[in-house]
């Protein structure tokens, strides 16, 4: 099977889930690309300060404070591989180098540039984790499909930051789902779908570290069954979705006032 990676670098989640995944499959990855944009990238109508204070009331201080850190750490020992004595690349496109794979930093995967050189690689599989949404020119390619991770069962809770709509509707199980991707949003068909009972003692930090913990697993199953060609894929249909945006402010705070009204009552 021939996989390529489209990923964003965000180091608290997505590079372990691909590190797993590589280790398993790297003989299989005939490339992998960063393009621009990080989950910071909400859409142009929507303020990023007030998405990073709303991220401080989901989170809650200490996480929040333990997430913004080690980011910035990374970040910053990027900056300064290959300048400083002992300070190695933590990025996704080193972990990538140290595999051979070829790698690309590209400004976006919907590219007429990006799009010919896959053609040429003639992929499978792409598993695509950045925030870009991928154009129907860019689906056609795998002769399999474009695959996604989403922390989520859908049909239910397709959109973005899944874990948090969870906690505030008060679901009683949750998981994540590997599926197709089409057009729509979240709405192609599910290859593989792992599930997880939501605590009393679970917060949104809990719920997100529980769906990466099956994430790279689920993938790993996921480009298995594929790859035998024996599966079954589950429906995702559109009559019982839900479906959720960026959490708006008021949708934080609410959701603060809830935990604290729990912790006190």
């Amino acid at each position: 099977m021939r996989i390529f990676i489209i990923t964003m670098d965000d180091p608290v989640y997505t590079v372990p889930f691909f590190k797993e995944i590589l280790e398993k499959r790297h003989n299989d990855v005939v490339g992998l690309a960063v393009p621009q944009g990080d989950r910071l990238t909400i859409g142009k109508n929507r303020s990023k300060t007030t998405y990073l204070l709303s991220l401080l009331l989901i989170m809650g201080l200490p996480s929040f404070m333990k997430y913004s850190l080690i980011t910035y750490g990374y970040k910053l020992k990027k900056k300064l591989s290959g300048k400083v004595p002992g300070v190695n690349d933590p990025s996704i496109i080193a972990v990538a180098k140290e595999y051979g794979i070829p790698t690309h930093e590209i400004k976006t995967p919907n590219s007429k540039s990006f799009r010919a050189m896959l053609r040429e690689l003639k992929p499978d599989v792409i598993i695509n984790q950045s925030q870009s949404i991928i154009k129907k020119e860019l689906l056609e390619i795998p002769t399999i499909g474009v695959l996604n991770r989403h922390n989520a069962l859908l049909p239910k809770n397709r959109g973005r930051l899944t874990p948090f709509w969870v906690m505030k509707k008060g679901e009683k199980e949750t998981g994540v789902s590997i599926h197709f991707v089409d057009e729509g949003i979240d709405s192609g068909q599910i290859v593989v779908q792992e599930k997880f009972p939501v605590e009393k003692d679970d917060t949104f930090n809990t719920i997100v570290r529980k769906n990466y913990t099956l994430a790279a697993k689920a993938m790993l199953k996921a480009l298995d069954v594929l790859e035998r060609g024996d599966y079954k894929l589950l429906d995702n249909p559109d009559d019982a979705a839900t479906y959720n945006t960026v959490p708006t402010f008021k949708d934080a705070l609410q959701y603060r006032a809830s935990r604290l009204k729990k912790a006190f009552s």
